[in-house]
């Protein structure tokens, strides 16, 4: 989900909304890897396991992977290729993708289909 200038302008909120969701997920990790990264060093500090085979090392790796995949500042190039590496963009993407279909076929409440076609209304306005 790389964004441009014009869809910049076109859709603020939409790119408010993804950004607040990549925050969540930076953080919950960062929140997650912090007692993580204290038992790695504990643990290689015990085992004198030091460079690529320490544990410390391979939670760097990983952090570095996840950087990728949450890719927060749109600092990566995201690739729309079928590999492994799933990003928070192609997430976000697909179930935008979904969303839409399920609109367009009306394959949702009539509560929900309300609620979007109200949301569209307001958001044209602006």
């Amino acid at each position: 989900m790389k964004f441009d200038d014009s869809i910049d302008e076109k859709q603020p909120f939409k790119r408010l909304l993804v950004f607040q969701v990549k925050l969540a997920v930076d953080a919950l990790r960062d929140i997650i890897l912090s007692p993580v990264s204290l038992i790695c060093t504990v643990l290689d500090s015990i085992q004198k396991n030091r460079g690529k085979n320490s544990y410390f090392e391979k939670l760097m790796v990983f952090g570095r992977q996840t950087e990728r995949r949450i890719n927060l500042f749109e600092q990566h190039q995201v690739e729309d290729s079928k590999e492994k590496n799933v990003s928070i963009d192609s997430i976000l993407s697909r179930v935008e993708s979904v969303i839409l279909r399920e609109y367009k076929d009306k394959h949702i409440s009539k509560k929900t289909l309300g609620a979007i076609e109200n949301a569209i209304k307001n958001g044209k306005k602006e």
